[in-house]
C-alpha cells in the first residue's frame, strides 16, 4: 500500500547532490525521540540548510518517531533513516507493527477523533508525506524541500 500526497523528485537524488544517508535503529522508547530529533537538526544545521526547513523536520521527526513508539506492535524498536541533499531530506520512519489506514488528511478540524491530529501538522511541515506498506513493516516517508545550499570548500585531508 502506497499513499502518497506528492510524487514530485526526489531532493537526495544522487545526481542532485548527496550529502549524507544515515540509519538509526531505536528502542520503542519515547526518550529516543528527542535524540532522533537532535540527531536530524545537527546535521542539517552542520551542512547549512535553512533554519526554517530544520525547525519543520525537527517536529515532523518528532511527531513521526512519537507515532512508532505509541502505536507499532510488531518490535521492541524502530528505525528511521534519514538522507539530506542540496536540495532537501527525506526521512522514513519504519516500524514492524501491523498496517495502517491514514485517515483522508483534509480536515484537521475534525472533531471525532482525540488523537491523528500529528498526521495533519506533519502534512503542514513537509513538502510531500507517504504512508508505505511493506512486508510486515511500516514506512512514513517525509520530504522535506529547500532551494539549494551552498557548501564551502573541503578542507583537505592532512595525511
Amino acid at each position: 500500500m502506497t499513499f502518497a500526497l506528492s510524487n514530485a523528485a526526489d531532493p537526495v537524488d544522487p545526481e542532485n547532490g548527496v550529502l549524507v544517508r544515515m540509519q538509526l535503529s531505536l528502542p520503542r522508547d519515547a526518550r529516543f525521540v528527542a535524540l532522533m530529533r537532535q540527531v536530524a537538526s545537527c546535521v542539517m544545521s552542520d551542512f547549512g540548510v535553512p533554519t526554517e526547513a530544520i525547525d519543520d523536520i525537527q517536529l515532523a521527526v518528532t511527531e513521526a518517531c512519537g507515532n512508532a513508539v505509541r502505536h507499532a506492535t510488531g518490535g521492541a524498536e524502530y528505525s528511521v533513516r534519514l538522507g539530506v541533499g542540496l536540495e532537501g531530506c527525506e526521512v522514513d520512519v519504519i516500524d514492524m507493527g501491523p498496517a495502517f489506514d491514514p485517515p483522508p488528511l483534509t480536515d484537521p478540524t475534525h472533531t471525532d477523533f482525540e488523537t491523528g491530529r500529528g498526521l495533519y501538522l506533519i502534512q503542514a511541515l513537509v513538502d510531500d508525506l507517504q504512508f508505505i506498506r511493506e512486508d510486515d513493516a511500516t514506512r512514513v516517508r517525509l520530504v522535506k524541500r529547500w532551494p539549494g545550499i551552498k557548501l564551502s570548500e573541503p578542507e583537505p585531508i592532512d595525511s
